[in-house]
């Protein structure tokens, strides 16, 4: 048994906890939140979807036209990176971005092209009007969306949650200081109703 602050772990528990983590991590790996409605009809904001993981389960390499993918994007934080360059590719007038600000854009992909022996691709939200304004190298490509049929996999609406957690961490914290404060008085009065039972 092992003691920590007095709470006894035997063995069991600590294997149990650590199963746990195990599980959740490898789960939570595997899903992604929608936060915009880019990808609508096929996934809304909120919603969780199924997707492997690049480099581990696929080859960002091996993407087809038609597959959806997350991939780190410059683009949404542009004025915190840097524009190398644009380019024009079948009438299309991409953007070469470098720098460490990005953000995770569920797109699906709509072209590959071949650059200087380098593999690129150009995404857009179906719900869009045109593509996004980067170049992608499949370096940026962290994830594949699972799809069955054709169809991605989604859980509709548990993503809002996360959603929540993000846009309302101030409340998030305040929840959590007024639970301990809570936790530290109640502790406080049984101390004392004991104390006053001796």
């Amino acid at each position: 048994m092992i003691n920590i602050n007095n709470k006894r772990f035997n063995k069991k528990d600590i294997i149990e906890w650590a199963v746990f983590l195990i599980v959740l991590l490898t789960v939570w790996s595997h899903v992604n939140v929608v936060v915009s409605n880019s990808m609508y009809p096929i996934m809304e904001r909120g919603d969780f979807v199924i997707v492997e993981n690049a480099n581990w389960e696929f080859n960002p390499n091996n993407v087809q036209v038609g597959d959806i993918v997350v991939y780190k994007a410059h683009w949404p934080k542009y004025k915190e990176n840097y524009m190398d360059y644009m380019v024009k590719i079948n009438n299309k007038t991409l953007i070469v971005f470098s720098g460490n600000k990005v953000e995770p854009v569920i797109h699906r992909v709509i072209e590959k092209v071949k650059i200087n022996n380098s593999n690129y691709i150009i995404t857009k939200g179906d719900n869009n009007p045109t593509y996004d304004p980067e170049l992608i190298s499949t370096n940026q490509i962290k994830q594949r969306v699972v799809t069955i049929n054709g169809k991605p996999l989604v859980i509709p609406h548990v993503g809002y949650i996360s959603i929540l957690l993000k846009e309302y961490v101030w409340l998030v914290i305040l929840l959590i200081v007024l639970w301990y404060v809570y936790d530290y008085l109640k502790k406080g009065k049984k101390e004392k109703e004991d104390l006053s039972k001796k």
